[in-house]
């Protein structure tokens, strides 16, 4: 594992991924740029999210295009704990994540940690815990230093609130769905965590419903259909 998998971007405090294996080359993460943001990609109506406490429709507002990104309104908070899953659907396609940006409160209501796992629809807080997720992340405590809503603005353009995290491009592949479990926050003492703004960026294929055509054999001859099984059966003795 690469120290691309790792790093993550932001104005201040530190912070990590973890994937599987041991060890890692110390290359720098590849940047990204705006024009990678997935935010027109992203099946937003069928956004959802567990634990939630603002309307169901407040979940699409915080994927917000460059030009809002700056917005703080609405927050997404957590309900009875500060635990929240967040299921990001893609649209008819497939997708290479580079990196996961974030910006979240930065005091008593900051997410810790946030595990991620890619194309699992069945992720809920009944196995959030034993399921092993793709990716596990380390936000460091950084964000927006305001906790009461009536000190909150409307907008408040600060990049050091922002921190983009490095996912590692090769686990990251033929990604159809994405879901997110913020497991813990910074104050224990706390029952919420807060979430102003999740862009992703990558590269995004779509998926193509090519006809399917079926060549019917009229004169079958033996000796083929010998050659295809048992290639058919040295294929499945070599993969497993």
């Amino acid at each position: 594992m690469s120290c691309e998998d790792e790093h993550h971007n932001h104005g201040n405090g530190s912070g990590h991924g973890h994937g599987s294996g041991h060890g890692h080359l110390h290359v720098a993460p590849i940047p990204t740029n705006e024009s990678q943001s997935l935010l027109s990609k992203i099946d937003l109506p069928h956004a959802t999210a567990l634990n939630l406490a603002n309307p169901p429709d407040d979940l699409q507002k915080i994927f917000r295009s460059q030009e809002d990104k700056y917005k703080l309104k609405p927050i997404i908070k957590t309900d009875c704990d500060p635990q929240i899953i967040i299921n990001i659907p893609f649209l008819n396609g497939s997708v290479k994540l580079f990196s996961l940006i974030l910006r979240t409160n930065g005091d008593k209501y900051c997410p810790k940690t946030i595990k991620v796992w890619k194309n699992d629809k069945t992720i809920d807080f009944d196995n959030a815990h034993s399921k092993k997720p793709t990716y596990t992340i380390t936000h460091p405590q950084v964000g927006v230093m305001l906790n009461d809503d009536e000190d909150v603005p409307d907008v408040l353009e600060d990049d050091g609130d922002f921190v983009e995290h490095y996912l590692p491009r090769h686990i990251f592949t033929g990604v159809q769905q994405l879901t997110l479990f913020i497991d813990d926050i910074y104050d224990d003492d706390e029952d919420e965590s807060h979430l102003h703004y999740v862009e992703l960026r990558g590269e995004f294929t779509e998926l193509t419903k090519d006809p399917v055509i079926t060549l019917y054999e009229l004169a079958a001859n033996p000796t083929d259909h010998k050659n295809l099984t048992a290639t058919e059966a040295t294929n499945y003795s070599l993969g497993n």
